[in-house]
């Protein structure tokens, strides 16, 4: 009786054991986009002669509907002030979707351009 009950026991456990083993052949395939771009610098100048080409060469594999930022800090960490007019740290941040990355690439250049304005009126006077 008792190995009557072992055989028994064993062969259930190989039936569901090779039924536990079915192979489904499904490939799953893995999107990454990237999502936020930050810079942040304690150079003027390198804000101001950024290379925009980098920015839609890493977000040309984004879906048009993906979520985008675009961060761009300045951390001035001089405490001498050697003119009238001195610009502290801030921060720009836009968001948007990937369709629209030439519109916040552009409203960012005119703002660096703006800064660059004032930097330049800052140093003449």
């Amino acid at each position: 009786m008792k190995t009557r009950n072992i055989l028994i026991g064993i062969l259930t456990l190989l039936t569901f054991a090779t039924y536990a083993q079915n192979e489904k052949n499904e490939k799953v395939e893995t999107k990454t986009a990237v999502t936020e771009l930050k810079v942040e610098t304690e150079n003027l100048d390198e804000l101001k002669n950024f290379d925009w080409n980098m920015v839609k060469e890493m977000f040309k594999e984004n879906d048009a509907e993906q979520e985008i930022t675009l961060a761009f800090a300045y951390v001035n960490k001089s405490e001498i002030d050697k003119s009238k007019v001195r610009v502290d740290n801030f921060e720009m941040k836009l968001t948007g979707k990937t369709a629209d990355l030439d519109k916040l690439t552009a409203r960012l250049k005119k703002s660096f351009d703006k800064l660059d304005e004032i930097d330049g009126r800052n140093i003449k006077n």
